[in-house]
């Protein structure tokens, strides 16, 4: 039974914690009998996993299931009428927290973060945390998802770079308000770089107010073609100003003058240099 979720208005977890309701109440679902699992309501429901997991917290608060810690939910002996509490498991432990122990999967190639986030964004998605709410603390996600406190942050990290949650210090994590039409929240670089095009885009339309249509095309061919020109020609200096200082160098050209000597004002560069080193190497012998 697909939930109508085109016609229903209620958020996707809601209908499926009614449908749910209806099967207990109609005795599709006996006293203390297990349910089945998240994958296969989400299948029969037409939803995700995490939203059948949502139905089922709903219910939980409700009184009509419970749920053992790596058993699943089962049906409460007190959906049917009966006043006798659900009864323990057969080791002796009360109901656990309804946390799914089988979200994170080992055969997903991706890291948990990364399915931790998807979950997330998927209750925020479908409802389950809307617009304004606040996103559960990381120890809860830690419960929930059986994972590392650094693997909730991460994934939490992720939702913020997206723009769907922000953070208040001493708070918590909230769900954003939907964006306006044509906008989105995304990280303060994004924004400065699209105030910065805005302010580009306003000084042209200052300047080129007095052209036409045609005239602004027939600006931008001309502008192309001119640049076209100096690029070749800049490269053609580049190329040519590269061979020559090759020259100098093998010439010995490019060396600066050691000393202010009018005598030897005729020699040459290398001439010089190797004057000066034989005169430093008969310094370098005289010495005691």
């Amino acid at each position: 039974m697909t939930l109508p979720l085109d016609e229903d208005s209620r958020p996707p977890y809601l209908q499926a914690a009614a449908a749910l309701r209806d099967a207990i109440l109609t005795g599709e679902f006996t006293s203390g009998e297990r349910l089945p699992s998240a994958n296969v309501l989400g299948e029969r429901f037409g939803v995700s996993s995490s939203t059948v997991q949502n139905a089922l917290r709903v219910l939980k608060q409700e009184g009509l299931v419970y749920s053992q810690l790596g058993r699943g939910s089962f049906v409460n002996s007190t959906a049917s009428g009966s006043d006798t509490p659900a009864a323990p498991d057969a080791d002796g432990e009360e109901p656990g927290p309804d946390w799914p122990t089988d979200l994170i999967r080992n055969d997903d190639g991706r890291p948990p973060y990364v399915q931790v986030a998807d979950f997330l964004r998927r209750d925020i998605a479908e409802g389950t945390y809307p617009p304004g709410s606040q996103l559960p603390p990381a120890r809860e996600i830690q419960e929930r998802f059986q994972v590392a406190n650094s693997t909730a942050q991460n994934a939490y990290r992720s939702l913020k770079q997206e723009g769907l949650v922000y953070s208040v210090k001493g708070r918590g994590v909230f769900v954003r308000q939907a964006p306006e039409p044509g906008k989105h929240h995304e990280p303060i670089t994004n924004y400065l770089l699209r105030e910065e095009i805005a302010r580009e885009a306003r000084a042209a339309a200052a300047d080129f107010a007095d052209l036409t249509d045609d005239e602004l095309m027939a600006r931008e061919a001309e502008l192309d073609q001119r640049w076209v020109t100096i690029r070749e020609e800049h490269q053609r200096i580049f190329n040519e100003r590269r061979k020559v200082k090759r020259e100098t160098s093998r010439r010995g050209l490019f060396l600066p003058p050691l000393h202010d000597d009018d005598a030897d004002s005729d020699a040459s560069p290398r001439e010089k240099l190797e004057t000066a080193l034989a005169e430093s190497k008969k310094r370098r012998q005289q010495r005691p």
